[in-house]
């Protein structure tokens, strides 16, 4: 079976395209997006290496194909079952002549990846007619194989800077265990990912790969609630001010804009900074104890809620 295809550009080793045959459906793409990401800066790594040559790496039960163009200064890149290798060597000729038809993109290349696009028709047509090659499961399912044998390529760490990355890890898992940031925790996250991946310990690169997915899964989940709370809050007091009629706003029920504006402000704890958050509880907490203060002040709180942005993304403080 034929993984996935990519086409980088030789001297510099960017992608400039790339296509997925595997089984990546269901958020898998995102949930091992750490592992692609280890397998292409691997291919990148073997593009820039030098050879001008046909290359075959063996990765566990896999291959990685190599196969320069220089009518293009670009290399085509498959990653295949081990057992299809004789046939997708006779399919590369016919790829390359696909790629050859588009030669100008990539002589007056704008600098735009999506340029590219165009190849994916032609190629995914051609490779999707030979059934035998786009059948079978995915490289995740071995994935611990898979980072095995790309480490295998490379250079072992000295004694030293092994022990230092050990120690940078553990300090790492106790800040995480700590942190209550959603973007903290991510970054934390994301640093445990590398220093595994250094370390060429494939437990952990795919235990923080997970614990990655989980938090960027909460924080979608998040948003959503927070979109939810914050429409609700603004439907809920229109609704009390169109009730109002000629009576004062300190007549007004305001409790159903409160619990979602409450709800609303808790829901951003975690994602934002704490004034941010700390700011909505206030104007929730106004709103109830409407009695307390005056009506100039009610109505300003009043007008700050129907001004809130609907863009949920103006609210976190996750960049």
């Amino acid at each position: 079976m034929i993984y996935s295809l990519f086409l980088y550009q030789s001297k510099s080793g960017i992608l400039l395209y790339d296509k997925n045959f595997q089984d990546v459906s269901d958020g898998k793409l995102e949930m091992f997006s750490a592992f692609f990401s280890a397998l292409k800066s691997f291919i990148s790594e073997m593009v820039l290496s030098g050879s001008k040559e046909l290359k075959n790496i063996e990765l566990g039960d896999y291959f990685v194909l190599i196969t320069s163009i220089p009518e293009t200064e670009s290399d085509l890149v498959i990653i295949a079952d081990k057992e299809d290798n004789k046939t997708i060597n006779k399919l590369v000729p016919k790829l390359v002549r696909i790629i050859l038809n588009y030669k100008e993109l990539f002589i007056n290349w704008d600098q735009r990846v999506k340029t590219f696009k165009i190849l994916d028709k032609p190629l995914t047509e051609l490779i999707l007619s030979k059934k035998r090659l786009v059948e079978g499961t995915s490289l995740i399912e071995k994935q611990e194989v898979v980072l095995k044998s790309i480490w295998s390529h490379k250079k072992d760490l000295s004694a030293e800077v092994k022990q230092n990355l050990i120690n940078e890890k553990e300090i790492l898992q106790k800040k995480l265990l700590k942190a209550d940031d959603f973007k903290e925790k991510l970054a934390l996250t994301e640093k445990l990912i590398q220093i595994s991946s250094k370390l060429k310990d494939e437990e952990g690169f795919i235990q923080f790969q997970k614990e990655a997915k989980l938090i960027k899964d909460e924080i979608i989940d998040r948003k959503l609630k927070l979109q939810y709370y914050l429409e609700r809050t603004k439907a809920a007091l229109s609704n009390t001010l169109d009730n109002l009629g000629r009576k004062s706003l300190k007549d007004g029920d305001y409790k159903d804009t409160y619990l979602n504006l409450y709800s609303f402000s808790t829901k951003l704890k975690n994602l934002t900074d704490s004034d941010t958050y700390e700011t909505y509880q206030m104007l929730a907490k106004a709103l109830i104890n409407k009695d307390e203060i005056s009506i100039d002040e009610l109505s300003q709180v009043i007008s700050k809620i129907l001004a809130m942005k609907d863009d949920i993304d103006s609210y976190l403080k996750l960049e």
